[in-house]
């Protein structure tokens, strides 16, 4: 009796241990995603992918990975001089022409993820064309993956004209939200296909809101047509806030501005607004704009969501006023001085701002600049007493340093 009872028992600890043989721990997929995400070690991720490829029921992730493995391989010069790097070329190609909606999906999926093989990744897109643009399109409609908008965004701007078919058939589709057409209009002025004007020109207006109509003013100016230019610069005095917004994204691109009118702009509630006007006074440079830029470094944009807005378009004024400062002559004439003034006057609540100021004042120019105004304005000193009423040890360490440097 106990025979019987011991065999099968013996029988079940072979199936048991049977059962064990199966593959433990992570599976090729997993560590060939790990040695091509976590340590872009491309040319050691490939075998373990092309395993996880036979063995993975979904095709589409290591798919994905593959592609984005082959490309930053041969990117990256890790296949330089090597044996294999012509199978390589080869297998990025096909693999590229290859790629499904699926497989695309996933590699914006894999993307979104900051890593060293990302932008290499983003380069795989752009090769693909029009294909991948629809998929970026649908994620801009959905309004998925915003955390690499941008990204996608310049993939779409980096395939030219293979991306024109994909955005003009979304423009054109009813369901597309008005928001995305915007974007998407702009996107074609970046890209500067001209045969794009005359479809933009057939769409219908009618119905269309006053945002749109000047998203579209502005990419046919940059398309090369100019009559377009009255109506974009009416634009800046809209009610609407995103007529205002589109057209001051539109002043960096337009050529003979009267400066008068950006100056006045830059006292708009709306941060993007006033973001966006600040970027065209680099360009559009006047010495009647200096103290409106200065004046915005010391008050606060009425509408801005947060500190950071606040502080994005604060270092936007001292990008444009660097400009202005190596620009030479009249345009540099007192920036250094009057921009150091707001920290002896303490017109400057925010310590983040203050230590952009300081950090501005050290650039080479305005240390020349500094040093000359030390016998007429005693800046020297004037900046020494206010270094030691500074509440924060980070603006107070960068003040020495610049003072040192004045000295």
């Amino acid at each position: 009796m106990k025979k019987l009872i011991v065999i099968p028992l013996i029988l079940l600890l072979f199936i048991c241990i049977g059962c064990d043989t199966e593959q433990k721990g992570p599976s090729h997929l997993d560590v060939g995603k790990a040695r091509l995400i976590d340590s872009g070690l491309a040319v050691e991720a490939v075998n373990y992918l092309l395993e996880a490829e036979k063995r993975e029921e979904d095709k589409a992730e290591p798919r994905a990975l593959l592609v984005i493995a082959y490309t930053h391989a041969l990117a990256s010069g890790a296949t330089r001089g090597q044996e294999y790097e012509v199978e390589y070329k080869r297998q990025k190609q096909q693999r590229i022409a290859a790629l499904n909606d699926a497989e695309i999906d996933k590699m914006i999926e894999v993307l979104s993820k900051r890593s060293q093989v990302q932008q290499n990744g983003f380069q795989a897109l752009v090769e693909k064309g029009a294909d991948a643009a629809n998929v970026i399109i649908n994620h801009f409609v959905a309004g998925t993956h915003s955390e690499i908008h941008n990204h996608l965004t310049d993939v779409m701007i980096k395939m030219k004209s293979k991306a024109v078919e994909p955005i003009m058939n979304a423009i054109t589709d009813a369901d597309t939200p008005s928001a995305v057409k915007m974007e998407l209009i702009r996107i074609l002025g970046e890209i500067g296909d001209k045969k794009s004007i005359e479809r933009l020109k057939s769409i219908d207006m009618t119905n269309m809101s006053s945002a749109l109509k000047m998203e579209l003013y502005t990419t046919f100016y940059r398309l090369g047509d100019s009559s377009y230019k009255s109506q974009i610069l009416t634009g800046l005095n809209a009610k609407e806030v995103e007529v205002r917004r589109a057209a001051a994204k539109a002043m960096p691109n337009l050529k003979n501005v009267n400066t008068s009118s950006l100056i006045t702009a830059l006292k708009d509630d709306d941060p993007q607004v006033v973001m966006n006007i600040v970027k065209s006074l680099s360009v559009h440079k006047t010495k009647n704009a200096v103290e409106p830029l200065i004046n915005v470094l010391k008050s606060e944009i009425k509408d801005a969501d947060n500190e950071k807005q606040q502080q994005n378009i604060k270092q936007e004024v001292l990008n444009t006023l660097i400009a202005y400062v190596h620009a030479g002559g009249e345009l540099k004439r007192g920036i250094a001085k009057n921009v150091a003034y707001l920290l002896i006057n303490k017109e400057v609540s925010s310590d983040n701002v203050r230590l952009r100021i300081v950090t501005f004042l050290t650039d080479s120019v305005n240390v020349k600049s500094l040093k000359a105004a030390k016998v007429m304005d005693d800046i020297y000193n004037k900046l020494y007493t206010y270094s030691q009423q500074e509440e924060s040890d980070f603006v107070r360490r960068a003040l020495l340093d610049l003072l040192n440097d004045i000295k």
